[in-house]
């Protein structure tokens, strides 16, 4: 009779620590998946932010404004405000008034300083590295 107690014992033991086993592996792949959900949605904000700024250049560029990409710019910045931290979303947020400050000033043709132009592509650069990081990316050198 001690025997089958143990046996008995010993079976539920084992069905709750297989139980435990599986409800922590659940717990960790529903993580990993909403990370990597997460990660995606990120990409996609961060890209069609970039997208959106050479969109706006270009039609700069051809001293057309009609402000298309500029909406969708700042659509990609509330995007990136609600996925990414202050740390990402706060230079993104500033590096658009100054995109689109100076791609007025492209495309109305009235003489931008090179140096602006300089300092906001460099300002992007920093964006897009803080956007690398973010990413869990490696900047190459």
């Amino acid at each position: 009779m001690g025997s089958v107690v143990v046996g008995v014992i010993g079976t539920l033991l084992g069905v709750v620590i297989g139980g435990a086993l599986q409800q922590m592996q659940a717990a960790r792949n529903h993580k990993w998946q909403r990370e990597d959900s997460l990660s995606k949605a990120k990409q996609s904000a961060y890209s069609e932010y970039l997208r959106s700024i050479s969109a706006s250049y270009a039609q700069a560029m051809s001293g057309q404004r009609n402000r298309s990409e500029d909406a969708r710019l700042h659509a990609a910045t509330a995007e990136i405000e609600v996925l990414a931290g202050r740390e990402v979303s706060g230079p993104a947020r500033d590096l658009v008034n100054a995109i689109i400050e100076a791609h007025s000033m492209i495309a109305a043709r009235t003489g931008v300083d090179e140096a602006v132009v300089a300092e906001v592509d460099r300002r992007r650069y920093e964006v897009i590295e803080l956007f690398k990081a973010d990413l869990g990316l490696q900047a190459r050198p």
